[in-house]
């Protein structure tokens, strides 16, 4: 059995190594050599591998093939869907999951069943259940792709989403409610509600209930993430162990009041698995719960068969029962922190000694699970550094300490007051007790996440040896002990003080135009220092400065700005410019428009840094607001004039590019940054003559509502032959400068890489 399984979970996760799918027959070459193994020597590891490759593979195949069916292009259809998403009447939201149903246009044919993303503007009460005909505008999932910061396009292929949608509400069709019928977990919902309404932390209980989470806001998050705790807010395993020991010990209590005979051998299981299948049901069946629930079912039919298996047996099958059920839960990092967690938790058991504490007084034995508690907690936090720093770029520092208090005090106390209060809403009497003390109980947790703000630590890439070093001396430690592996450590001390980082001595520099949809947003990097220029766009309480180049900068270790310019005053351009302001508080700024705090930015004007020269060839004078042709095209180049230089355009127009070349100045450039990202407003032949790049780049987004970039420019630059290079199809575009010439990266291609991506942008 545990060849089958590990065999198995080795092919599921296999498919994370394929850049694209391989075809059907690659499983089958595979397969006939497992028969001959399995028929010589009777093993099945390589025929249980490859059938897991081909079952996942499988999946993969017909999770594209649902992809492909809808439009490449933007496309207005009527469809019938049913609402997925669990709603709360007291929090409105205007993003939710569906399904399709069927379809109501003729011109798109789809493979069922299909999930979309549906954004929704001022849209009508909503419920779990209902059956609508929405009017949309259907598109494929083209997120953005850079070293870091969120990855929408992995994100809805761990969730099985195909596509996402906008409700149109001003066409001749209006949406229409097919159905009211709503699912019984959302009635559940509707009926809570109102005993929550009083409740000062209602977002946190129906986190905790129905594992909704939309009420959480962003400083809700920022006090979780920093503390450690978000585990604990959300129905996880731990909680659905929880309720299946409450339902157990029903369920034994009620066995005891029965007729002593077999036939009521398995009511406590039977009690438990309904209390634990309950409690993940209202949680929407999310990894965790289904991790735990299936952990659960596998103990208790173990402990009645009376059949032994070892710990981590039970987990390695679990392991295998997720990823049959679903291989995409491995590309969610709740697959990772939920099996990472309880991996360690399990390795505790293995190496710690209990059977001592029996013989000690009872103070000693609570000191003793005290000293244990704390140790579990630190092993959690240095053996899931890498996980957490993979998923999420840093680590809490305080969450060891955190956890120690809030763990037992959320387990023991909030989560049984949940329990009784979900269950008992028909006595609204005794149900209101239960969510106000559970309210109260949630006050000091809060209070110590609150306090923890700012313990969060953001981990740059280049410590990821070091990581993978610590966990591995942390689990070395409790089987190679210090006391007779002296030297095994000590050389281990040794290679790192003797590692040394050459990287700062590089003469090289590099040009990044982040991928940030519709917008701009550049860096210039040499030496561990950044120049930027422009920021992205912004909206609601959000930025590209937050999303995007704050993520990146913490993955390459950098923790201050150099330098700002900002081209113009456009929001697409300059959105995140007060983001950036208060938290790098950059010491050099740079703008076409008259701001305060920053130098003009107008032509003559030059600088130097690392080694570069920054030349202003545009405009003229600052202006109060500086728009399209008022952009500061800024020319960069090594000091000593060797090496490719850089044009950086902003959105300059076609009539400033004519007049800008009147002057005389030197226009060469090697690379150019595609003015107004493309438009047929800019890049005229004269722009081109003078300058004559060998490249291109021009960033954009590739559902942006102009149509850009434009056909006719592309073909402009194509017909002087300089290479083309877009945002919208490669992602990140990372240039690497050295003396001798450059070196064109794409993230999306040359990083990223991988076969869920949409294969079809490289061909556009």
């Amino acid at each position: 059995m545990v060849q089958i399984f590990i065999a198995s979970i080795s092919g599921f996760l296999s498919l994370h190594f394929f850049n694209i799918l391989p075809p059907y027959w690659y499983s089958l070459l595979i397969i006939i050599p497992g028969v001959i193994i399995f028929i010589m020597y009777r093993n099945v590891i390589i025929i249980c591998f490859s059938l897991a490759i081909l079952w996942a593979v499988f999946d993969a195949n017909q999770y594209i093939n649902d992809i492909d069916n809808i439009q490449k292009n933007r496309t207005n259809i009527i469809i019938d869907v049913s609402i997925s998403t669990l709603f709360n009447e007291n929090i409105p939201t205007e993003n939710f999951e569906v399904r399709v149903l069927n379809r109501s246009s003729p011109n798109v044919d789809f493979v069922f069943p299909l999930r979309l993303m549906v954004l929704w503007e001022d849209a009508p009460p909503l419920k779990q259940g209902q059956i609508w005909r929405l009017p949309v505008r259907l598109s494929r999932i083209v997120g953005r792709v850079n070293q870091a910061g969120f990855d929408v396009e992995q994100y809805a292929l761990s969730r099985s989403i195909h596509g996402r949608a906008i409700v149109l509400t001003g066409n001749s069709v209006l949406p229409t409610r097919l159905s009211s019928s709503i699912s019984l977990r959302q009635q559940w919902l509707d009926k809570i509600t109102p005993l929550l309404k009083n409740t000062r932390n209602q977002s946190y209980l129906t986190a905790l209930t129905f594992g909704l989470r939309d009420g959480l806001e962003a400083q809700d998050w920022i006090y979780l993430r920093d503390s450690g705790l978000a585990h604990l807010l959300a129905i996880s395993g731990l909680h659905i162990g929880l309720a299946m020991l409450v339902g157990w010990w029903l369920g034994y209590l009620l066995r005891l009041c029965l007729p002593q005979t077999q036939y009521w051998l398995w009511l406590p299981l039977l009690c438990g698995l309904v209390f634990a299948f309950g409690y993940a049901w209202l949680a929407g069946f999310g990894l965790p719960t289904i991790r735990a629930l299936l952990m659960c079912l596998i103990v208790g039919v173990l402990r009645l068969s009376a059949i032994y298996w070892l710990s981590w047996q039970v987990l390695l099958v679990t392991l295998g029962l997720c990823l049959l059920w679903d291989p995409f839960v491995s590309y969610s990092a709740g697959f990772w922190l939920s099996f990472g967690a309880v991996i360690i938790f399990l390795v505790m058991i293995m190496v710690e000694n209990s059977s001592t504490l029996v013989a000690l007084p009872w103070y000693q034995r609570c000191y003793q699970r005290l000293k244990y508690l704390c140790k579990v907690q630190g092993y959690l936090l240095l053996l899931m550094l890498p996980i957490q720093w993979w998923w999420f770029g840093g680590v809490s520092l305080a969450a060891p300490l955190t956890n120690v208090v809030a763990v037992p005090w959320i387990s023991m106390i909030t989560v049984p007051l949940v329990l009784i209060g979900v269950i008992t809403p028909w006595w609204p009497w005794l149900s209101s007790w239960c969510w106000l003390i559970a309210d109260f109980s949630l006050i000091p947790v809060l209070k110590i996440a609150a306090w923890s703000q700012g313990a969060w630590m953001m981990l740059p890439a280049s410590i990821t040896p070091w990581l993978g070093l610590i966990a591995m001396i942390t689990v070395s430690w409790q089987f190679l002990p210090l006391v007779y592996f002296r030297w095994f450590y000590t050389s281990i001390v040794f290679l790192l003080f003797s590692w040394r980082w050459d990287g700062h001595k590089s003469p090289q520099w590099t040009l990044s135009v982040l991928d940030v949809g519709h917008g701009l947003a550049i860096l210039i990097e040499k030496q561990q220092r950044i120049f930027i220029y422009d920021t992205g766009n912004a909206w609601d309480e959000n930025s590209i400065a937050k999303s995007v180049i704050t993520p990146i900068l913490a993955y390459k270790g950098i923790s201050t700005i150099d330098g700002l310019v900002l081209s113009h005053a456009d929001s697409d351009h300059a959105g995140g410019s007060d983001y950036l302001l208060l938290r790098y508080q950059p010491l050099d700024k740079y703008s076409s428009d008259q701001r305060e705090g920053f130098s003009e930015c107008v032509m003559g004007q030059r600088w130097q840094w690392q080694g570069l020269e920054f030349s202003v060839k545009w405009p003229p004078k600052s202006t109060q607001r500086a728009t399209n042709s008022d952009s500061c095209v800024i020319r960069i180049q090594a000091i000593n004039g060797k090496g490719p230089s850089v044009l950086l355009t902003g959105d300059i127009d076609a009539k400033s590019e004519l007049v800008m070349l009147t002057q005389a100045q030197d226009w060469q450039a090697d690379i150019l940054v595609v003015p107004h990202h493309g438009s047929r407003t800019s890049s005229t032949q004269t722009l081109l003559d003078a300058i004559q790049p060998s490249l291109a780049m021009v960033s954009i987004g590739y559902f942006n509502p102009w149509g850009l970039p434009s056909a006719v420019i592309k073909k402009r630059y194509q017909a002087n032959n300089i290479d083309w290079f877009s945002t919208q199809d490669s992602g990140q575009l990372t240039v690497t400068i050295n003396a001798n010439g450059y070196n064109v990266k794409q993230q999306r291609y040359d990083y990223s890489r991988a076969w869920f991506r949409p294969q079809w942008l490289a061909t556009q």
